[in-house]
């Protein structure tokens, strides 16, 4: 636990080690949102804006700041991702497939990725653990019904999220064991249940009414035409083992033996196909193809069904060979040491496939960039920082003026004795003199900040 904690908290900052255009967008919306969001129907996301703009105000625009909600994220959904699958297999087992996939690439790319994505596979988690303690529990404690009610309210703020709340409202009614635990249920808990769910969802309900374009992108797709290439874009960089695509996730996210294992719980799986852990598996997998065809950042769910397929892999191959002595404690021993030398070497491989492929795979790395870092260590208080207007990042360059004490300007100031700094491309101008260019080893076209002073002249005087 203490590695996992220290590789969330420092790894951001060493891969990528910059940010993407996403990343600045999800700054810049949730910089927006103020006390009119439910009028301007800036609920999308809402629970993770929310976190970003609080990291971002408090700690201002940093690299750190905006990827630290998604670091919070990743620790709390590592936690309930262990406790789930020690709901469904047995402790070493679970401890073994909880590490598999928490030190994976997709889930620490996700912990230092600050859009918010992460919450696909955080609510996922959260609400199979909720829903795995209440359903067959007899005496169910008020506080897990209240709270699951909360989080799947809270959870329809993701879009295509919907579609879960949707499955578990219909396995609900038609599934003879759900109706049971149901019943179970005292009046008081359903009564405080509902109302909290209403309450928590009521934002989202009339952001949605005052701005019709919110529930299409919560619900529907803009072009249903692009549904197929959507999912097979959203899936390309996942099991590509031949060549990087051009990104923010790195190819292949999950590697050959993980692979192996993903498809040896696959098959040990298939004779137990209608139990609730493989339904469950089965329904999510359709559910991670559906919701990519609507939107692309949905398919990274489909790390939950990934990692409880590992985890069943190593059940697997645990349990085989226990069978073939059942009776010999020091077998048992021998048995798991290849199992222990075989997870490490895929965690190595990793993390190692981690770290150095957002450095060095350049249609990956290129999708990242360190300028907020550069800006900071470079340019002086006061300077003015010259950025075209239709420069795609140009609204969260804007936010910098705030936190840098910098001037952020679309043309060159006719009179200004400031410093004056480009982003990007050098500035024509016969008054100033370029004095600096600091480079950066993230973009292909390495030089990113060019530093001028201007040019003193010296009129003569006419006799």
């Amino acid at each position: 636990m203490l590695v996992f904690f220290g590789l969330l908290s420092f790894l951001p900052m060493i891969a990528p080690g910059g940010v993407s255009s996403e990343e600045m967008t999800s700054v810049v919306e949730s910089q927006k949102i103020d006390h009119n969001f439910i009028a301007n129907g800036q609920v999308l996301d809402l629970p993770y804006r929310l976190i970003q703009k609080a990291s971002t105000s408090f700690f201002g625009i940093t690299l750190y700041s905006i990827k630290l909600p998604s670091i919070i994220i990743a620790v709390l959904t590592g936690l309930f991702l262990i406790l789930l699958l020690n709901r469904w297999f047995k402790s070493d087992v679970a401890i073994v497939g909880s590490i598999l996939t928490t030190l994976s690439v997709a889930f620490l790319f996700l912990a230092g990725f600050g859009t918010p994505n992460i919450m696909y596979v955080f609510w996922l988690a959260v609400i199979l653990w909720l829903g795995s303690k209440i359903v067959g529990n007899k005496n169910t404690h008020p506080m897990l019904v209240i709270s699951f009610a909360f989080c799947v309210a809270l959870s329809l703020y993701t879009p295509h999220l919907i579609y879960i709340a949707l499955g578990i409202a219909f396995a609900g009614i038609t599934h003879p064991h759900l109706r049971h635990s149901l019943k179970q249920l005292k009046i008081y808990q359903l009564i405080i249940s509902v109302a909290v769910f209403i309450l928590t969802l009521t934002p989202l309900v009339l952001g949605c009414i005052f701005n019709t374009s919110t529930l299409t992108k919560l619900i529907f797709t803009e072009n249903i035409g692009t549904f197929i290439t959507n999912i097979a874009t959203a899936f390309a960089p996942f099991f590509s083992f031949i060549s990087a695509y051009d990104s923010v996730y790195l190819a292949p996210l999950f590697g050959l033996a993980t692979v192996a294992l993903i498809i040896i719980g696959a098959l040990a799986s298939i004779g137990k196909l209608f139990t609730s852990r493989n339904t469950i598996v089965s329904l999510l997998i359709i559910y991670a193809i559906f919701a990519a065809g609507l939107n692309q950042n949905a398919a990274i769910a489909i790390v939950i069904p990934i990692s409880i397929l590992t985890t069943a892999g190593i059940e697997s191959i645990i349990q085989k060979w226990h069978s073939l002595f059942p009776e010999n404690p020091y077998a048992h021993i021998l048995g798991t040491l290849p199992l222990v030398v075989v997870v490490v070497f895929i965690l190595i491989a990793d993390l190692s496939h981690f770290i150095f492929g957002y450095h060095y795979a350049p249609a990956v790395a290129n999708n990242f960039n360190n300028d907020i870092t550069l800006i900071s260590e470079n340019l002086n208080s006061g300077t003015i920082l010259i950025i075209p207007e239709d420069h795609e990042d140009y609204d969260f360059y804007k936010l910098l003026e705030r936190n840098n004490s910098i001037t952020i300007m679309q043309d060159i100031p006719s009179r200004s004795e400031l410093p004056i700094a480009s982003l990007g491309q050098p500035l024509k101008d016969e008054n100033l003199e370029l004095k600096q260019i600091i480079t950066s080893p993230k973009k292909l076209n390495s030089a990113r900040l060019y530093i001028y002073e201007k040019v003193i002249t010296t009129e003569k005087q006419g006799s």
